[in-house]
């Protein structure tokens, strides 16, 4: 982790999940927390931010992973000398499914997902035991700091009823 902050982030939000309320200016807010207060070291440039349907993040799981299933978040790179720091692609409704089952908020469950998404842009990973580990304790770095600086968005999932 680095010592010092780093500059401020813009984040372009792009909304592609039905039923999500959320304000681009809170998820904005969010990044730039970390870039200040965390203490990562995380990449210069924009993060473009897709909040997606089951459908598309499992399409996109299966395109680049190689695996269908559905999945919470999956993290592109970014190219610095373009300006972007990269892409961190979340699913609200697999994060609205864990908080139900789970001792979470849905507004803490994705901004866990989005904190996650930005550790892997500042290069932590979390394939093996060992750097799972130091993910997990990084997430808990980020979230309290969110949380210390009321920097979790208000974020509002309006499921539809069959």
């Amino acid at each position: 982790m680095n010592e010092s902050p780093n500059e401020l982030k813009r984040a372009q939000v792009s909304n592609f999940s039905p039923g999500l309320l959320v304000s681009n200016g809170e998820v904005e807010r969010l990044f730039a927390t970390l870039d200040k207060y965390g203490g990562f070291d995380a990449p210069s440039g924009e993060f473009s931010i897709a909040f997606l349907s089951k459908e598309e993040i499992s399409r996109i799981h299966q395109q680049f992973m190689d695996d269908p299933s559905e999945t919470d978040v999956i993290t592109f790179p970014g190219d610095q000398e373009e300006g972007q720091a990269g892409e961190i692609c979340v699913c609200p409704e697999v994060a609205a499914d864990y908080a139900e089952s789970h001792e979470s908020t849905f507004a803490e469950e994705l901004a866990l997902y989005l904190a996650h998404g930005y550790l892997h842009l500042c290069g932590f990973d979390d394939k093996d035991d060992s750097n799972r580990s130091a993910m997990r304790k990084a997430e808990s770095i980020a979230m309290d700091t969110l949380a210390a600086h009321d920097a979790i968005p208000k974020f509002k999932l309006e499921r539809s009823r069959p």
